[in-house]
């Protein structure tokens, strides 16, 4: 058993070592793409795409067979990818809609296996913009809870997102509402260990501003932020954040981030350091390892150390389709004895029509501790997402 720990532990390091870069998903640096600002209304990557994500969405990234005749031109299929196909928005509006679902089965072969299906994600975006420059643009998410709670709320529709972004200059961004914290890579599980557990969750959107510096082999985010707006005042997360990638070598990244910030209830520091890097054509590999530190200021205990570690590798096999492999890893207190959790998904994720995306995964998770022994936990998933 410590053999075979120590041998999961050394391919996280190797892999964390060598790891090349990826993503609209952060993956995507396979393809070129290392700035989310290429893609993306945000910068720092997530929500909804632009004109020229969208295009590239249809062109590079879903599969072309059998949807797309062979005599259709690449151009002719960028310009059918906008929300009304190929009829052209007005100059100031872009919409979006956002759906994924997930069928999960847990112990899958035996006889406690449970199976059910949960809508992930409802949101509608609407973007706006001051001008044809878009100098001074609106973004908005509203999305719908469904039966998983948002800060105690189901079954409504609430404000996600809502921020202004100004675009002081290409390389000057300023950012102002309530909005995803810039720290680490955005994937988009929000259930890994470097989202949900460390307060960047699906729903942990924070109100503040943002400064965004980007240049073509380097760029810095500073964030000051004050809380959710939905969250009670006690619950308010209010602190900064800072988070920053170097570009070694085409499609070859190495980032960090820092977080401190705290409420009446908790405190947290984080530090985190980031790599990327783009393998073949469509192909890459991304990790982030950190340290979490969490002070529960009601029960007035210690401060408990822990540390994260994820590694994401997308190997494209054609066009719309890919293998992946995410083995990600946690540990919630280094000062001391205490559980260690492993879990390795793998399987594949597809694109095989223009807005749609299809994963089917297996996952393995493992705990650890010195006093006693768990069985493994095993799950099938499926997922499908619909970008609109």
């Amino acid at each position: 058993m410590r053999h075979f720990k120590f041998s999961y532990a050394f391919f996280i390091l190797v892999s964390f070592i060598l790891a090349s870069q990826a993503q609209a998903y952060p993956d995507f640096i396979g393809y070129s793409y290392s700035s989310c600002i290429t893609c993306h209304y945000n910068g720092l990557g997530g929500g909804g795409l632009n004109d020229y994500g969208r295009a590239l969405y249809a062109t590079e990234i879903t599969a072309r067979d059998p949807f797309f005749p062979k005599k259709m031109e690449e151009e002719e299929i960028a310009a059918k990818s906008g929300f009304l196909g190929s009829k052209p928005m007005p100059w100031w509006i872009r919409p979006g809609l956002k759906y994924r679902g997930l069928w999960l089965q847990m112990d899958p072969g035996s006889k406690a296996s449970m199976e059910r299906f949960i809508n992930m994600q409802n949101d509608v975006n609407l973007t706006f913009f001051g001008d044809k420059k878009q100098t001074y643009t609106l973004v908005t998410t509203t999305s719908y809870t469904g039966i998983e709670p948002y800060y105690g709320k189901t079954n409504t529709w609430f404000a996600k997102e809502y921020y202004i972004r100004w675009k002081k200059s290409n390389n000057f961004w300023l950012y102002v509402g309530q909005m995803d914290k810039a720290f680490g890579i955005r994937n988009v599980d929000h259930t890994a260990v470097n989202r949900k557990a460390i307060t960047l969750g699906q729903f942990d959107q924070s109100q503040g501003v943002i400064a965004h510096f980007t240049y073509p082999d380097w760029d810095v985010a500073v964030n000051a932020f004050f809380g959710n707006g939905a969250q009670e005042d006690a619950e308010k997360q209010k602190g900064f954040s800072v988070a920053g990638e170097y570009q070694v070598f085409e499609k070859f990244k190495i980032g960090g981030s820092a977080l401190s910030s705290q409420s009446d209830l908790a405190k947290w520091n984080l530090l985190a350091f980031t790599t990327r890097m783009g393998l073949s054509k469509g192909s890459a590999i991304m990790a982030e390892a950190g340290f979490k530190e969490k002070t529960d200021k009601l029960a007035n205990t210690k401060a408990q150390l822990g540390t994260y570690a994820l590694v994401e590798t997308m190997v494209n096999l054609t066009r719309g389709y890919n293998l992946l492999s995410v083995i990600e890893h946690s540990k919630s207190d280094i000062s001391k004895s205490s559980s260690e959790n492993m879990k390795w998904s793998l399987g594949a994720l597809m694109f095989p029509l223009p807005r749609l995306e299809l994963r089917a995964m297996a996952t393995n998770a493992k705990t650890y501790t010195d006093s006693t022994g768990a069985q493994d936990a095993w799950a099938l998933q499926g997922q499908i997402h619909v970008s609109y």
